[in-house]
């Protein structure tokens, strides 16, 4: 189980936009509960960042955070606090798709948006 996002500094160029630098990376990741935050955070360097990112947008001002909130010893379904959907918005409108923050496809009915799907769907059906 594993979250990441990567924020990109852009500019307009002759009318498109330009990817400049990159600004932020966050990759939160599940782990053995014997690896350290340190071995976490140099092997996510190591193996996912430097080799995923072009080394032209990493400058030293650069912000990682890399399992930023400690241990995540516990992932997938056990550990999921439902918010998902996301990557479908991205995978639809690309990299400038707006997310207002609910879960539409999330795995708790009780956020707001699933109740409301549920209950048009409800409606719909009656």
């Amino acid at each position: 189980d594993a979250k990441t996002q990567v924020t990109v500094q852009y500019k307009y160029e002759n009318g498109a936009v330009v990817p400049v630098r990159v600004h932020t990376v966050v990759i939160s990741t599940q782990h053995d509960p014997d690896v350290t935050n340190e071995e976490i955070r140099k092997q996510l360097l190591e193996t996912i960042i430097l080799p995923a990112i072009p080394e032209q947008y990493l400058d030293d001002d650069v912000i990682y955070h890399l399992n930023p909130t400690g241990r995540f010893v516990i992932g997938g379904p056990q550990g999921d606090a439902g918010v998902t959907g996301r990557k479908i918005i991205i995978d639809t409108y690309g990299g400038w798709g707006a997310h207002g923050g609910g879960a539409f496809s999330g795995k708790d009915p009780t956020k707001v948006d699933r109740s409301a799907a549920y209950a048009c769907r409800w409606v719909a059906k009656s």
